[in-house]
């Protein structure tokens, strides 16, 4: 098309009132006032959006009640040209059901009208040949295999990451940011995961590299994008930030500390107000890993809900993830089952090989933000053994 003709604006499309009228007419004589989750789906049977209530009938009701262009139940309504819905045991596990199946459709309405009360961001440590750190707003980054948080202060934490990075060397940016110009970002950096004994000796301390890399220059970055520092050293230091945001380590905020100090017995004023500023960005950071990763110690427990009917179902979670959700055991051989899946998911070590599998991020505030909200709930934790 060229570019001085004029675009057509599609709209998506919509449903007739009479469709929604028989829609409303499924819903009162089919749904049952229990909890669980509805997906309104579109034209081609795409799911547009996803939710949860306590009493679904009532609020599947409630959106044909809905008037006004601006009111969201409205809008979805007009879009909607199927209704499924799926009863839960429990209102914890249709919240628990509404945001997996958020995550496996990513539904329309859920993404564009989602009302944060804040902006939050989460640090990722990336993959691939060079790993590097980056902040980034999704907690499903596909390029982070290792994410943590999120933060509240988004400028903050910017900083932050920027002064870690500087700290340990690590790269903050993108292979595509980090060359222009000559060369191939991804080539450049193909030496990173090279056996040592089989590089030429040239590749294990890189003469020549392509210009672009502006933090390099100024020391604050290995420069491993560009074919700069040493594989080994860069792969360390990777493993350090590693740990320092998993809460093992605080040799990074030592390393600032030293270099600080160090700048100050040499008279070197400047810098060593430069590094007492990253000094005091570092710590920041290295607190709040401290406050998740305690808050994360204390979410494995046993949860005796009471669902519909009375029944009592148990949610077996294990530092902030449910891992099974099963009938409270009646018989003597349920009881048996149920201490051998107790022992499978609590002993020994985490079967996701992680501290909290980086999908699982959302879970893991789903079930701290209930238990905040429903303290009641609490009394009816157990344990895991007991």
């Amino acid at each position: 098309m060229p570019d001085n003709a004029p675009r057509l604006h599609t709209k998506p499309p919509q449903t007739t009132p009479a469709h929604r009228k028989q829609l409303r007419t499924l819903v009162r004589a089919s749904v049952e006032n229990r909890p669980g989750v509805y997906r309104m789906l579109g034209p081609t049977g795409t799911v547009i959006y996803v939710g949860q209530s306590r009493v679904l009938r009532t609020r599947l009701l409630s959106y044909f009640r809905a008037t006004g262009r601006r009111n969201k139940a409205a809008r979805i309504l007009r879009h909607a040209f199927q209704i499924e819905w799926e009863y839960t045991n429990t209102e914890f596990g249709a919240l628990l059901r509404e945001l997996r199946l958020i995550k496996q459709y990513r539904p329309h309405f859920n993404t564009m009208m989602v009302m944060d009360e804040w902006p939050r961001a989460y640090v990722a440590l990336t993959g691939g040949t060079v790993p590097g750190l980056r902040v980034v707003a999704r907690s499903d980054e596909p390029s982070a295999i290792a994410l943590f948080g999120p933060f509240r202060r988004v400028a903050q934490l910017r900083d932050a990451v920027r002064a870690l990075a500087e700290a340990t060397g690590l790269r903050d940016c993108t292979l595509e940011d980090t060359v222009r110009g000559t060369g191939s970002a991804r080539g450049s950096a193909l030496w990173f995961n090279a056996d040592p004994a089989t590089r030429p000796r040239s590749s294990r301390t890189p003469r020549t590299r392509a210009p672009g890399c502006l933090r390099h220059d100024l020391g604050t970055c290995a420069g491993p994008c560009i074919g700069a520092g040493e594989p080994v050293s860069y792969r360390d230091a990777a493993t350090t930030v590693r740990a320092f945001l998993e809460g093992q380590t605080s040799a990074p905020v030592q390393l600032l500390e030293q270099a600080m100090h160090r700048a100050a017995s040499d008279l070197a004023f400047e810098r060593a107000g430069v590094l007492r500023d990253r000094l005091a960005l570092v710590q920041w950071l290295h607190e709040r890993v401290q406050h998740f990763h305690a808050n994360v110690d204390r979410l494995t427990f046993r949860y005796h809900a009471v669902g519909h009917g009375d029944a009592e179902w148990v949610y077996l979670v294990r530092r902030g993830t449910v891992r099974a959700e099963v009938r409270a055991p009646q018989s003597e051989q349920e009881q048996a089952a149920f201490k051998a899946l107790v022992a499978r998911i609590y002993e020994g070590p985490d079967l996701s090989g992680a501290d909290i599998p980086t999908h699982d991020l959302d879970e893991f505030y789903l079930v701290a933000s209930w238990f905040r909200r429903r303290a009641e709930e609490k009394q009816r934790t157990r344990a895991p053994r007991s």
